[in-house]
């Protein structure tokens, strides 16, 4: 991926936090795309801090069709508005995703010790700004379970900016 600056060792931990951490809810993400740029096209985000020698973030943006998806896998019941169960789960596969990363890079030069409490924002006119010098990757997933109304809808991102301090 060094075609496109995207860090490879950031790459395939995000990838398989992601699949890794959507899989103990029974959902099968597909990655579709990658990015250095961070960005927020849909309405729901979990933010987990991440903190050590590597400081920086990692961001889950989701449709409020894929938030309600994996509240109801999660939570075996049905899911059609953004409840603050809807945003429990969402932030908690978010919390799931920083987990299995920060194991993930524990042996490499990007180790996290700890990570924060996850943030949910919800709107859909928000941007999300990181510190100059931060380097980032972004994977887009797509689920497949969803009906195809809007590709939007069943499209997440997960994203990770990262610094050495």
């Amino acid at each position: 991926m060094e075609i496109i600056g995207v860090n490879e060792v950031l790459l395939n931990a995000l990838v398989k936090a992601t699949r890794d951490g959507l899989s103990m809810a029974g959902i099968d993400p597909v990655p579709i795309g990658v990015s250095r740029y961070v960005t927020t096209t849909r309405e729901v985000s979990a933010i987990i801090g991440l903190v050590g020698s590597t400081s920086g973030a990692v961001m889950v943006n989701a449709s409020k069709e894929i938030t309600c998806q994996i509240a109801e896998k999660m939570l075996k019941e049905k899911c059609e508005q953004l409840t603050p169960q809807a945003l429990d789960s969402i932030s908690e596969i978010g919390n799931i995703i920083a987990g299995q990363t920060k194991a993930i890079l524990s042996t490499t030069e990007w180790k996290i010790e700890k990570i924060s409490c996850p943030s949910v924002v919800v709107g859909s006119s928000y941007f999300i700004s990181h510190y100059k010098g931060m380097l980032s990757v972004a994977v887009d997933f797509e689920l497949g379970a969803l009906p195809l109304i809007s590709l939007n809808e069943r499209l997440f991102t997960v994203s990770i900016s990262l610094m050495t301090t």
